[in-house]
């Protein structure tokens, strides 16, 4: 290669000053690195296997004889009024990846998203999104984009954000999150500020209650709790839960960074602009947001935000969220009503 070809194959993209990749976390992605692995990642268990009871668990405990009823024949875990849910072993761990779509007759509807406060060009962004690059609203999973945590549902949440939407639910249907989950041991406290929402497992592995991450963190090695975790994403209070956390924690603030000019806020006015957005959000989190909206800033004339994003994304070698951007770009589903 000549040195004239070398140089050019080493400039960075003209939307890139630095040449640096504006996506990447460096920081989250060391923090990853170091958590801990899940228990069973450690010790090669099969995680499937029939746990024994924890060490201060009181045999006659309620919430173990609850999770008792729940059999673990391989994976498969079968509830007391037959239904069942099949979870799948990535990596050592239990995970489900979901039964119950986004789109169909099992989810909410339009307007009922509409209902948590979206317009309805909101509306449209958010369903496309979830439906083509989120997560069925029954999955959870605990793979490596969160760092090894437990995530559910559709966005998906993990964190604070799971915690918040348990409480929703428990605050929105008591009897159904109790029927899924609190017969099971867990308790979930909605937000009392400046109190965060909680979650609590008492009596699960010794005494003392385990509270906030340290839960989750059990549910994810429990292959029966798991489930039960899985199959609650399939009732619908727990699926507008999961939704109402997403606009409130997630989308609210992403659509706040819009509105601070009148640039950015008139590029985020259509269904296709916004489903940008909230692709973004998901794929990068606020860093991806701030790309986006510096881009609309930057230069509102043709090409627009949208091409140059994707433009970002292939020269620092991310072709799938290249494409999945092109997707939101060119698709017929996001085109403003006639």
């Amino acid at each position: 290669m000549s040195a004239a070809a070398e140089r050019t194959a080493r400039e960075p993209n003209r939307h890139s000053r630095s040449g640096a990749d504006p996506f990447r976390d460096s920081e989250a992605a060391s923090a990853h690195a170091l958590r801990e692995e899940n228990l069973h990642l450690r010790s090669g268990a099969d995680p499937f296997a029939d746990s024994q009871p924890h060490d201060g668990e009181a045999l006659n405990s309620p919430f173990r004889a609850a999770r008792d009823e729940l059999r673990l024949q391989g994976p498969v875990v079968t509830f007391p009024d037959g239904a069942k849910v099949v979870l799948s072993n990535e990596g050592g761990r239990p995970i489900h990846r979901g039964t119950v779509a986004v789109r169909g007759p099992c989810a909410p509807s339009r307007e009922e998203l509409m209902g948590l406060g979206l317009t309805e060009a909101q509306a449209r962004a958010l369903e496309f999104v979830l439906a083509w690059f989120g997560s069925p609203f029954d999955s959870v999973a605990s793979e490596a984009p969160s760092g090894g945590e437990l995530r559910w549902g559709a966005w998906p949440l993990s964190g604070p954000t799971l915690i918040s939407a348990l409480a929703h639910w428990k605050q929105r249907e008591p009897d159904a999150f109790d029927a899924r989950l609190g017969r099971l041991g867990l308790e979930a406290t909605p937000e009392q500020p400046p109190e965060p929402a909680s979650l609590r497992l008492p009596g699960f592995r010794s005494a003392a209650p385990v509270e906030g991450r340290n839960a989750l963190a059990l549910l994810a090695e429990d292959a029966r709790l798991l489930a039960a975790l899985a199959r609650a994403g399939r009732e619908r209070g727990a699926q507008l839960a999961q939704l109402e956390t997403v606009v409130t924690h997630v989308l609210r603030p992403a659509l706040a960074s819009c509105t601070q000019d009148a640039t950015a806020d008139s590029a985020f006015a259509s269904a296709r602009a916004l489903a940008l957005l909230f692709h973004s959000e998901l794929r990068f989190g606020r860093r991806g947001v701030t790309r986006l909206v510096t881009l609309a800033r930057e230069r509102p004339e043709p090409p627009g935000p949208g091409e140059r994003l994707a433009e970002d994304l292939r020269a620092t070698g991310r072709s799938r969220e290249a494409s999945e951007v092109w997707r939101i770009l060119t698709s017929p589903e996001l085109a403003d009503p006639a």
